[in-house]
């Protein structure tokens, strides 16, 4: 059974005195040392007048803070006194923390559910009682299969305001993930609407960066999503694994043109509360299997002497267990951040992958490829 990656005992130790210190602006990040976090708080850090309560499990992702804008707390939102009492200290809530990884939704359902719901639930009644602005990521997976307008027609591109969400059978636990947060969605919307929560949901559509997911056996265990597995099977040499041949369409983005984007929401309150808003690219749209071919180039152009890779075929089944099940296309809409955000993602796929291929290869070569170089023991 495939599982998160390990991380470290929650520190208890309480938070003091943040209402008697906030300065002019005051951003709470939850979720703050994965990957997207790890370049958002950085960011929002950067800006004059803010700092950052930058709330996780484990924060070893984030980079150093010298000029001391972060306050770092390493523990798990369902506690429900700290959770309080970041809140009350906050202008701001970001909320990026969630269970999402394709590996678990049909293998670990119940903690997917938990995780990507009940354990937020109490977040929204505690932002909407304080009135607190609430920034919370969903997923574009709740778009689901296809994309269809209200009356069954295909549309191009997932939007916002006309796309409908439709997702699998109840038995395709792969969908899990995208039900979870799609019922969030619909309590934080009801809470904006009947309670005056202000708030804002952007659904991301496939980021990708350094630092992105773990390397099973170094730093986690189970699969990681894509791009990892990929780097995970250049580094130790081994077929990538292509699902279902991988025919599934993806457009990617680059997550420094994402959390510009996110730092953009942050500035303009009037124009982004009560928003549902897609980032992600419409141009970056390729297959899976060309994903593979492209990372290939990457990798061998900063390592020409490693043997050619292959690819190989594997059912969905077989990689993600029973009950899996996928949208062959994903492409948002974009229109509507261009016209709140003025934001439009343009870098290209073959200018994202080489710097996320060196990062790979600073954090993982050496641990993936040292028990290859190691002496074996010899049976006596």
């Amino acid at each position: 059974m495939s599982r998160p990656p390990r991380l470290p005992a929650r520190a208890t130790r309480p938070i003091t005195g943040l209402a008697a210190r906030r300065p002019r602006r005051r951003i709470a990040v939850l979720g703050a040392g994965g990957f997207i976090g790890s370049h958002l708080v950085p960011l929002l850090a950067s800006r004059p007048g803010t700092s950052i309560i930058a709330v996780d499990r484990t924060l070893q992702k984030l980079p150093d803070d010298p000029e001391g804008r972060v306050e770092r707390v390493q523990a798990g939102i369902e506690d429900q006194r700290l959770l309080a009492e970041v809140i009350a200290g906050s202008d701001v809530v970001i909320s990026l923390t969630a269970l999402c990884n394709p590996a678990l939704y049909n293998t670990q359902p119940l903690a997917v559910i938990e995780a990507n719901y009940a354990h937020l639930v109490p977040l929204v009644q505690q932002c909407a009682a304080r009135r607190r602005w609430l920034i919370h990521f969903s997923t574009c997976e709740v778009y689901g299969r296809v994309a269809l307008d209200g009356t069954g027609r295909r549309m191009a591109r997932m939007d916002e305001e006309d796309t409908a969400l439709f997702l699998g059978p109840v038995d395709r636990e792969r969908w899990t993930y995208a039900a979870a947060k799609q019922l969030l969605e619909r309590v934080i919307w009801a809470h904006g609407r009947h309670h005056g929560l202000p708030f804002t949901i952007v659904r991301p559509f496939n980021v990708i960066g350094p630092r992105m997911d773990f390397i099973p056996g170094v730093d986690g265990e189970g699969i990681p999503r894509v791009l990892a597995s990929f780097m995970h099977a250049l580094l130790s040499r081994a077929d990538l694994l292509l699902v279902d041949g991988g025919r599934q369409r993806r457009s990617f983005v680059d997550v420094a043109e994402f959390v510009e984007a996110v730092a953009r929401i942050v500035d303009r309150p009037e124009a982004c509360r009560g928003q549902i808003l897609n980032l992600g690219s419409d141009t970056n749209e390729v297959t899976i299997r060309q994903l593979a071919v492209t990372l290939i180039a990457a990798f061998r152009a900063a390592r020409p002497q490693s043997p050619p890779p292959r690819l190989r075929k594997v059912s969905a089944e077989t990689f993600y267990g029973a009950g899996y099940d996928d949208s062959v296309r994903r492409i948002p809409s974009v229109e509507k951040a261009e016209r709140l955000l003025g934001w439009r993602a343009t870098r290209t796929l073959k200018q994202m992958l080489p710097g996320i291929v060196a990062d790979y290869l600073a954090r993982y070569e050496e641990a993936v490829q040292a028990p290859a170089r190691a002496p074996r023991a010899v049976a006596r």
